[in-house]
């Protein structure tokens, strides 16, 4: 997968997201393509083959996307993975769309994680964070310069203030144990347009006015706001502690999202195609 046309000369979108509502696909794409336009010249071109881009499974009631791209060098950005999945269960369609970006291991940067569930058309999830990657209790100064200096915790704050919206606790402990104490972890059903009289089922205006109202400017300034941290990349790690912070972030490659691939892929899409995503991963990352 390219990121430049050679027939026309434009950008093509490293990554797309076919089935989210309107306004979450643009803020998908936007959030895709701000990661472009900035961490681009550090990133290398996708080499994920064809059949983990787009995957199915045999009775058509699954599919998804792994998109990853490495970075050019590792120690500034180890790689960026976009995916998408979408299933249709007896409760209903689920879609999911999540970008991560690791950090390489010479810079103490969070970092960045973003996922988007949508149920159908009755609720949102949004889970967004700046995943730490030192002890927030035994270093109080990575706390004030990456979560308070930053308005992480403002957004939070900003987000837990909306009626409709309810903290969403992760099932995976590993998960919970993994994000900062700012989190964004939220649901939201039946925003903006809600009244006394609305259906529980929520419509898709109610969905995308929640979207475009409220997960977007938040989203997009968090982004921001971690692109600032990162192009400011305080501390210089080396020596023991850069060690330490490859070790860490081993263990989430392995366990936070292999392992999350591994556990929940294959009851969707069988052995095979698990398999070949899960070994697309290792190869790219």
């Amino acid at each position: 997968m390219e990121n430049v046309s050679h027939m026309t000369g434009k950008k093509t979108e490293w990554v797309h997201f076919p089935f989210l509502s309107e306004a979450a696909t643009r803020l998908m794409r936007e959030i895709a393509d701000t990661i472009d336009e900035e961490l681009g010249p550090l990133l290398c071109n996708s080499q994920t083959p064809s059949d983990v881009t787009h995957f199915k499974n045999s009775k058509r009631t699954a599919e998804g996307s792994v998109v990853l791209r490495a970075g050019k060098d590792k120690t500034q950005i180890s790689f960026v993975l976009g995916s998408w999945l979408r299933c249709k269960l007896t409760a209903g369609t689920l879609d999911i769309a999540t970008i991560i970006i690791m950090v390489g291991h010479e810079i103490d940067t969070p970092h960045f994680m973003f996922e988007l569930i949508q149920n159908d058309n009755n609720s949102v999830i949004l889970l967004l964070d700046f995943l730490p990657r030192k002890d927030v209790v035994l270093n109080p100064d990575y706390l004030k310069r990456y979560y308070d200096d930053t308005g992480l915790e403002k957004l939070r704050k900003g987000l837990d203030k909306i009626p409709q919206s309810k903290v969403y606790v992760p099932s995976s402990l590993y998960v919970r144990s993994l994000v900062s104490p700012t989190a964004l972890l939220y649901k939201f059903k039946n925003l903006i347009h809600s009244d006394s009289n609305a259906n529980d089922t929520g419509n898709a205006e109610d969905l995308d006015a929640l979207v475009k109202e409220i997960v977007y400017p938040t989203a997009k300034g968090a982004l921001m706001k971690w692109l600032d941290a990162f192009r400011n990349k305080v501390n210089k790690i080396t020596g023991e502690e850069s060690l330490q912070l490859l070790e860490r972030d081993n263990q989430i490659k392995e366990k936070g999202i292999e392992i999350d691939l591994s556990s929940n892929m294959p009851r969707l899409f069988g052995h095979e195609i698990t398999h070949k995503v899960i070994q697309a991963y290792r190869k790219g990352v």
